[in-house]
């Protein structure tokens, strides 16, 4: 594509919590894709001042829509995790509101599918994020650290069992589990809140805790795949927790495997990526 076709499209950016909405962001920005931010208020906590931006609250998907299209956007991309749903907070208008009753009905699968169809019926292409910054995962059968076995292996299979099971309520994707007790399930909470959480619950006399965060069975990849980074990294050695499984080829690493690799080492974290099958 030549720079004057690049420079001719503009994508609208829907930017929730995390660094992941500005990453995608500054990788249009050097392919010289112009930006156009929704930062979504309450939601989204990264410094967008060098691009264009406006912050909306996510119930106002007419509104958002608006801006979208009088900047001039034809594609846009959904990023970033919503924290707070409340009615209360977001202020919803009448489209917002239909898609909060399935929602409510439905779960967090069908909340993310029902606003990317709204804006395709709007009339925009919803680019999923990893067509811009291809996912990075561990690659199945991937170990960092000796081979779990015992009762170590015995745990991770009772997080993998219960997530699978749980994928039909479509709420959280991680646990955290200690001789053979589940320490803590990821609620509304999000995934390092929940280990924050369980820090002061884990026995350091038992076997070692073990946190494991997988895809939903039922989960939009496309639209919302489970993100594990560095600051997790921090956070579950802060709270002693020396083992992470990962879902194998469905679980984003925020950056590079080598950076993910030397953050845990360092740590003294063991790494495995681990499915829901074998």
């Amino acid at each position: 594509m030549s720079e004057v076709a690049k420079l001719s499209r503009k994508y609208g950016l829907i930017c929730g919590a995390g660094r992941e909405p500005l990453t995608i962001a500054k990788i249009l920005s050097k392919q010289h894709v112009s930006v156009f931010i929704i930062k979504l208020y309450g939601e989204a906590d990264a410094d967008y001042s060098e691009f264009e931006h406006i912050e909306l609250k996510i119930g106002q998907l007419e509104k958002i829509s608006k801006y979208l299209a009088d900047a001039g956007c034809t594609e846009i991309v959904l990023s970033g995790k919503i924290r707070n749903l409340s009615l209360f907070k977001i202020n919803p208008d009448f489209s917002a509101l239909k898609i909060l009753a399935q929602h409510i009905k439905l779960g967090d699968n069908v909340l993310l599918e029902s606003v990317s169809k709204f804006f395709e019926e709007e009339g925009f292409i919803v680019v999923p994020q990893d067509k811009i910054r291809p996912r990075e995962c561990l690659p199945a059968g991937y170990v960092l650290g000796s081979i779990p076995e015992g009762r170590i292996a015995d745990d991770i299979q009772i997080g993998i069992s219960y997530l699978a099971q749980s994928s039909q309520f479509d709420i959280g994707q991680a646990v955290i589990v200690q001789s053979g007790r589940f320490i803590a399930i990821e609620a509304i909470e999000g995934t390092d809140a929940m280990i924050k959480r369980a820090s002061g619950m884990i026995n350091p006399d038992n076997s070692p805790a073990i946190f494991i965060k997988m895809a939903k069975l039922n989960q939009s990849l496309e639209l919302d795949l489970p993100v594990f980074g560095l600051e997790t990294i921090k956070i579950l050695q802060a709270s002693n927790i020396k083992i992470a499984c990962l879902h194998a080829e469905n679980c984003k690493l925020s950056v590079g495997l080598n950076d993910i690799e030397s953050a845990a080492m360092q740590a003294g974290i063991s790494l495995y990526a681990v499915d829901y099958e074998g």
